[in-house]
């Protein structure tokens, strides 16, 4: 079953990150990543994962804080860093969510967050301030609710 979550969370990292136009270079991609699933077995993933065709590209269509990869736990620094730890194989799409959420141009970004770095599952959270921890630690709790807990 974890092997399946893994394969689960690599499908979204890769649809989420890059162009997918067939479900074969979804395929060609997995494979390059070591897993070998049939295409009948992607196509049901696919779907349980609320990934379809829009435009012509594979998109997730509805992406709930429900189905969320879930943070286990975080620790803060007195530089300005939060630590966070995920199960194996989610910090990637932990890191893209947060990115995608509170990084960049958003004019709207108040949480004092900058940027992300991951490894498999681990992620530092680099806030601009130190003074700015408490509220990226809450835009954090907000998004993943597996924090609040």
């Amino acid at each position: 079953m974890a092997h399946d979550k893994i394969v689960d969370e690599h499908i979204l990292y890769l649809v989420q990150s890059e162009q997918i136009r067939e479900q074969a270079d979804l395929t060609r991609h997995l494979k390059a990543k070591g897993f070998d699933v049939p295409q009948a077995t992607l196509s049901r993933r696919l779907k349980k994962l609320d990934i379809a065709k829009v435009g012509g590209i594979y998109k997730l269509i509805e992406s709930s804080t429900t189905s969320l990869p879930g943070i286990l736990s975080f620790n803060t620094t007195d530089s300005g860093l939060i630590v966070l730890r995920t199960l194996p194989g989610q910090a990637n799409a932990v890191a893209y969510i947060i990115d995608q959420s509170f990084v960049g141009t958003h004019s709207t970004n108040t949480s004092g967050i900058l940027a992300t770095i991951a490894g498999d599952d681990t992620i530092l959270v680099i806030v601009d301030k130190q003074e700015n921890i408490d509220q990226a630690v809450r835009a954090l709790k907000k998004k993943f609710q597996t924090l609040n807990n």
